[in-house]
């Protein structure tokens, strides 16, 4: 049904509403929103777009992994001339390339929210380090007691347990080097940290540094640490050094 006002929309004209490729002068407006006729042949066009939309959508378009490799520009140059002969005459192919041109050009491999100083500091599990001659017997553990002397490469730790004036239990450090190098201040300021059994090593990633210590201090300028008002438990001791962690294990403290 053709429309005979001399102010008709034309078949071009409305396809490219339809099409959403290109837009009606005034008077074309003017007349479509008072013309039932072409008001019909609109609706008739849009319709039918919609039928073959539905029956042949796609159906030759690439699919969504041959356009994310034609974006990455790792197809053969005869396919890749091929898709891009489509992508000129098909919109749905063009906003989909644009889409996965962003994605891409957005994505970060190694984003730097994950970057984590534990994630790349060396673990290093001190050794506990027998300081007086035992006497030969059946049972070889080392003894238990206090104080105790442990080592991790260079690092030496001796750890003294102490009770306060008010009767509080007192974890007393001692941080010393052999290595000549290394200056017992440059330890100043560092963290220390107090975990119940097993604290963090139990766990990896964002679950470990959700694990918050029992008691935290920091190495003062002379390499001493100071933990205080410690509560009987079974703890692991991480003493955290610019360029690795030394990790003491199996500190049991009780009443005594």
């Amino acid at each position: 049904m053709d429309c005979s006002n001399t102010l008709a929309v034309s078949n071009e004209h409305l396809l490219s509403v339809v099409y959403n490729e290109g837009m009606l002068t005034e008077d074309e407006r003017a007349h479509l929103e008072q013309c039932p006729t072409c008001q019909q042949r609109l609706t008739s066009y849009t319709r039918t777009n919609a039928l073959l939309r539905s029956k042949l959508y796609r159906r030759l378009c690439p699919d969504a992994v041959q356009l994310n490799y034609y974006c990455l520009g790792v197809v053969p140059e005869e396919q890749r001339i091929s898709i891009a002969s489509h992508v000129l005459d098909c919109p749905l192919c063009a906003d989909e390339v644009a889409q996965i041109r962003r994605e891409q050009a957005a994505f970060e491999p190694f984003p730097r929210s994950s970057f984590s100083l534990h994630a790349v500091a060396r673990r290093l599990f001190a050794t506990l380090v027998v300081q007086q001659a035992q006497p030969v017997t059946r049972d070889t553990t080392p003894s238990t007691g206090w104080p105790r002397q442990y080592r991790a490469e260079a690092i030496d730790l001796s750890l003294h347990l102490s009770r306060a004036a008010n009767g509080e239990m007192m974890l007393l450090g001692i941080i010393t080097s052999v290595d000549p190098n290394e200056a017992v201040d440059a330890f100043e300021g560092q963290k220390v940290d107090l975990y119940l059994a097993p604290g963090p090593l139990a766990t990896e990633g964002e679950d470990a540094e959700a694990i918050l210590p029992s008691f935290t201090t920091e190495v003062d300028d002379v390499g001493n640490i100071v933990l205080e008002d410690i509560q009987p438990g079974n703890y692991v001791l991480i003493l955290h050094l610019p360029d690795r962690e030394v990790i003491v294990e199996g500190l049991n403290i009780d009443q005594a």
